[in-house]
């Protein structure tokens, strides 16, 4: 039967995320789903590289060039899928990134990390809240049982996302990061979200 993630549709425990999804936002623009290409690069440094401050300061890590070449060079979906949000204005532009990252060793196996950005002239427009959901529901297909991350703590909106799409706050992890934008040390938030869970190991 049918699945829907936001305003994007799929069946049920097919791999969805290896083809395009198409998705409808508030103001009407069409962004298309799809996995990261090591093509992308001068697409995401374009993304990264004209975030405000506003939304820089919620990257407790700053994004540089040489950072970006090395997601792409070290590109292996299977240990870090990434989703990218793309639209074709005249040309084509990514609007948002999202990844789930995968642990390798055994007793790990069963739990992802989650991050996921979006641009400012995309923001408020529900595409956080619905390629949050899109992942969540490619976490549930690949069978992982928790899905867990870090928040800034006074990115009060994205807590308010993840919390829409069921993740609790776990814990704070005080003065946790150098914050590049602000010049001060922050606190962080964990959040989690159990999927496929049946208290038993298979």
């Amino acid at each position: 039967m049918p699945v829907v993630s936001g305003m994007t549709q799929y069946n049920q425990g097919e791999e969805f995320w290896l083809k395009p999804n198409h998705i409808t936002l508030k103001n009407g623009a069409q962004v298309t789903f799809r996995l990261e290409e090591k093509t992308d690069l001068e697409l995401i440094w374009k993304m990264f590289s004209t975030l405000s401050n506003d939304s820089l300061q919620f990257l407790p890590i700053p994004i540089t060039r040489e950072r970006v070449e090395k997601w792409i060079e070290e590109l292996d979906h299977e240990k870090a899928l990434v989703i990218l949000g793309v639209i074709e204005e005249g040309k084509t532009k990514i609007i948002a990134n999202s990844s789930l990252d995968f642990n390798d060793m055994d007793y790990n196996r069963h739990k992802a990390n989650f991050g996921i950005t979006v641009h400012d002239d995309y923001q408020n427009m529900g595409l956080g809240s619905i390629l949050t959901g899109y992942m969540i529901d490619i976490a549930k297909v690949k069978g992982i049982m928790r899905i867990e991350l870090e928040v800034v703590a006074n990115n009060s909106r994205a807590i308010r996302v993840y919390e829409n799409n069921g993740f609790v706050k776990e814990g704070r992890l005080r003065k946790n990061h150098w914050n590049h934008v602000l010049g001060k040390y922050c606190d962080d938030i964990v959040m989690g979200l159990l999927l496929n869970y049946n208290n038993s190991k298979s």
